[in-house]
């Protein structure tokens, strides 16, 4: 270790020190915060390695609790994702655009999010929520690898519990109108 250097968890706690800081004082954000649309509401999200494992589950306002385990919601979820790909994978004439990025039904729309590793981002909302493909690729790009990927105490692959992480992802989900709105 370079003596001067701080390590990165100690430059993102003082990051989100500085933002609390800021908030207190009643100063701006100093975060950009990618529009979202205005209306429905942010249910739970995501996220799965290349391997099916679900890395994290965050859940804000879900509308229906089923009485099963939260293990056996995330294998399902994932199996709905394989399944889907699958059947979307075979329907696409040209197998090198990109597959599917939602999936509607009349009381959720799924959002997906793969990443070129092989990360599944899935954000469940309300289905007025518009396209939500550029906040899930801000919570990858901005949340995801400045609190995960180049936290040297995260070994990729395992479940997602950094305090600094969730803090992140849960003050960015809270600030999108989509989450705002559907909040009355």
């Amino acid at each position: 270790v370079l003596t001067g250097e701080r390590s990165p968890a100690a430059i993102v706690d003082a990051r989100l020190r500085a933002e609390r800081a800021r908030e207190k004082r009643g100063e701006a954000r100093s975060s950009v915060v990618l529009p979202a649309p205005a209306r429905g509401m942010i249910y739970n999200l995501y996220i799965y390695n290349k391997h099916g494992v679900c890395l994290l589950y965050h859940e804000w306002k879900r509308p229906n609790i089923t009485a099963g385990s939260a293990m056996a919601d995330q294998k399902l979820m994932f199996g709905f994702l394989f399944s889907l790909k699958q059947v979307v994978n075979k329907l696409t004439p040209d197998s090198g655009m990109p597959g599917f990025h939602a999936c509607s039904t009349n009381k959720f729309k799924l959002n997906y999010y793969e990443t070129a590793t092989g990360l599944r981002f899935v954000l469940n909302t309300d289905p007025n929520c518009g396209d939500m493909r550029e906040c899930i690729r801000y919570i990858y790009s901005a949340v995801f690898v400045e609190y995960a990927s180049k936290n040297a105490l995260y070994t990729a692959g395992e479940p997602l519990d950094n305090e600094q992480f969730l803090f992140a992802l849960d003050k960015y989900v809270r600030s999108l109108p989509a989450f705002t709105s559907g909040a009355a």
